[in-house]
């Protein structure tokens, strides 16, 4: 009888999934920054001086098809991810100087983690 509550319970209520969203945010202030492009990549486990991932131009908001959201108040950029398209691991945000070289503004763990609700 209890399992057919149960059953009947989650039919009535549905399956659905919830996103989880993960945020770093990049500090910028007092750094002269307005044409630097900012930076979002992946560090790399053989070398954590290296890391794999794109830079954009200030304005954009939309990476990867969606699946990453910027957003810049003047004092810092916070990037918002969906969707992980190169798995779990440390990832930065950083702005691009000269020579392609890569300021870290901030790093923290990302993971592909999922959550169901019933």
């Amino acid at each position: 009888m209890h399992l057919l509550t149960a059953f009947l319970l989650m039919v009535l209520i549905g399956y659905s999934t919830s996103e989880y969203l993960q945020t770093l945010s990049c500090s910028y202030e007092n750094r002269n920054i307005s044409e630097k492009r900012r930076v979002w990549c992946k560090r790399d486990v053989a070398d954590e001086n290296c890391c794999t991932g794109f830079s954009f131009r200030p304005g954009v908001s939309d990476l990867e098809n969606g699946n990453i959201k910027v957003q810049d108040d003047g004092k810092s950029f916070t990037v918002t991810v969906r969707t992980l398209t190169q798995g779990d691991g440390v990832y930065w945000c950083g702005l691009m100087i000269e020579n392609k070289i890569i300021v870290k503004l901030a790093e923290d763990y990302f993971t592909t983690g999922t959550f169901r609700i019933f």
